[in-house]
């Protein structure tokens, strides 16, 4: 199994790449080695689709205005406004694509987790790092706890038919007083899990040792190399 650093690394690179591309000709290239990652993770295209759907609405909207905007405040023809409006939209599109692909990837792999394995191993004993991933670790745990809380909560209002008339300004407000009480309770259940962790003795040993580490293989040290000089050379290509 590929770490997921090397997973994160390829994403973020082909995203990277996509920014510094400058000519039809190179967006094209990134568009084809998109196609292909669709098609290697197919299984993931209607779930990453969801994500994407509501920029094919955003863009074309964000298209028009941009239009509108260059034809009366600029001295450019419609030719260039168009050229660069579609390859700007176009660059976007594309990333768009592409992290969502890796979002719905992400989902399954643990970089928190790969990241603390390496950092074990080096056995420095720098109490803010272990902090830092302490709080990575409950965010990513308790969001999707406190997303399902909330979902239930408006599902529930909407069986009793309290959402069913309300007008955007009333859903405004219930969301408003809703809000706050839901944010307190998820504060009282963070205070009880940081007193249940000082009793277990966290912070006594620096740094924490990892359950189940992910490793980090000579495979995937070759394939870092791989994709930061496939990477290097592609964008150089593309810049000629």
């Amino acid at each position: 199994m590929v770490n997921p650093i090397v997973i994160s690394l390829f994403y973020l690179g082909f995203a990277f790449s996509t920014i510094l591309s400058e000519t039809w000709n190179g967006l094209m290239i990134y568009y084809i080695l998109c196609i292909l990652l669709i098609l290697l993770n197919r299984t993931h295209f209607k779930s990453a689709y969801k994500h994407v759907k509501p920029f094919f609405l955003f863009f074309p909207i964000m298209l028009i205005i941009y239009l509108l905007i260059s034809f009366v405040f600029t001295d450019s023809t419609w030719t260039m406004i168009i050229n660069e409006a579609g390859f700007a939209i176009s660059k976007l599109l594309l990333l768009v694509i592409v992290m969502a692909f890796y979002l719905e990837i992400s989902k399954k792999q643990n970089l928190v987790l790969s990241i603390r394995s390496i950092w074990s191993k080096l056995n420095l004993k720098w109490r803010w790092v272990e902090d830092i991933f302490m709080f990575l670790e409950l965010t990513l745990r308790f969001y999707p706890t406190f997303q399902r809380e909330w979902q239930a909560m408006s599902r529930s209002k909407k069986a009793l038919g309290l959402t069913s008339s309300a007008n955007k300004w009333e859903q405004i407000k219930s969301v408003a007083n809703d809000l706050p009480g839901m944010i307190l309770q998820s504060y009282r259940k963070a205070e009880n899990t940081a007193n249940i962790m000082q009793q277990r003795g966290y912070g006594n040993q620096i740094p924490r040792g990892v359950a189940n580490p992910v490793l980090f293989k000579i495979s995937d040290v070759i394939l870092i190399i791989i994709i930061i000089s496939g990477y290097t050379l592609l964008n150089q290509h593309v810049a000629l």
